[in-house]
């Protein structure tokens, strides 16, 4: 029996996941996230979504900010070789500036069309080094559908949203001259699994990239950041609000854009040395047990506990 205990605690113990040791890490970083928007007829003549932006970090460099965080869809649709990206890195290269923007990736072949055909494009956060270099991606994991619904569920009939986009598989986890980043968009907030894979890759600070009317939940990134041990920031843009910088230990609210419909750039400095402290001796790290989490990946239907209503549908004019 003593055998059996302690070949089953050898494999529970090799279950465990090495994360790769930081190869550059500073003591501390400081990030401007930027509420705004852009629409396509408001971008004058002989002007881009880049040109746009560049005031914005031209705010972030006074504001002495190693990175700034935009709203998703800002960079609108673009293929990776297209000059607009290019034009980007040099941006971020002059300024010595990460930046963080999310746009619509179509695939190398695909033709830009709206709406896109399926399967041809993703919703994807592109990340830019100090070096102008692309330091890596998240592609949008959930598709955010069924707005005609009270419950965001089901999509209407004929609806051409995100449920024909390419999903992404993990979280964008990337190595920054600072520490660790991890990536996550919109929708995949509500699924607090988003939050907690990246930290457990070891991702120190947590960008959640939003674009969306009302305003980003000051609960669910606080209640993000305690649970995960990381500093969390959301971007949004000025359709609505709530862009959010929270620091790890305390989840503090050290920066907040609150106003429905403004523009504003928020910045704050977030300490990385006591993080690290934090998440080595971190007791809910060190006493997970993923060995009796199995349910939550596994395929489940919660909603058939309730056989006696009924569920929403449209009308049979799609309403």
């Amino acid at each position: 029996m003593k055998s059996s205990f302690f070949f089953l605690l050898g494999l529970t113990m090799a279950a465990q996941a090495a994360v790769a040791p930081l190869e550059k890490y500073r003591d501390q970083v400081r990030i401007s996230v930027a509420q705004m928007s852009i629409e396509g007829k408001t971008i004058p003549q002989g002007k881009d979504r880049v040109d746009m932006m560049t005031p914005w970090m031209d705010r972030a460099v006074a504001e002495k900010a190693d990175m700034i965080v935009f709203p998703e869809y800002i960079l609108g649709p673009f293929k990776m070789d297209f000059p607009l990206i290019d034009k980007l890195r040099a941006e971020a290269k002059q300024r010595k500036m990460h930046v963080v923007v999310g746009g619509w990736e179509y695939l190398p072949e695909a033709t830009i069309v709206h709406p896109p055909e399926p399967g041809t494009y993703a919703n994807t956060v592109l990340v830019v080094d100090r070096e102008g270099n692309i330091a890596g991606k998240h592609r949008k994991m959930h598709s955010a559908v069924g707005s005609g619904s009270p419950y965001n569920w089901p999509p209407a009939p004929d609806e051409r949203g995100e449920q024909t986009m390419i999903k992404g598989e993990q979280n964008g986890v990337i190595d920054l001259d600072f520490g660790r980043i991890g990536i996550l968009t919109c929708y995949d907030g509500y699924f607090f699994e988003s939050f907690m894979m990246p930290s457990l890759r070891g991702a120190e600070v947590l960008l959640w990239v939003n674009s969306r009317p009302g305003m980003v939940e000051a609960h669910i990134v606080q209640a993000a950041s305690f649970i995960t041990c990381t500093h969390v920031v959301a971007s949004n843009t000025s359709n609505g609000c709530g862009s959010t910088i929270c620091s790890y230990p305390g989840w503090r609210l050290d920066a907040v854009a609150p106003v429905d419909k403004s523009e504003e750039l928020i910045t704050a400095t977030l300490d990385l040395k006591e993080l690290r402290n934090q998440r080595l001796n971190h007791r809910m790290f060190h006493q997970r047990r993923p060995e009796v989490y199995r349910a939550l990946v596994e395929p489940a239907e919660p909603w058939t506990a309730y056989p006696f209503l009924k569920p929403f549908s449209y009308s049979s004019d799609g309403k």
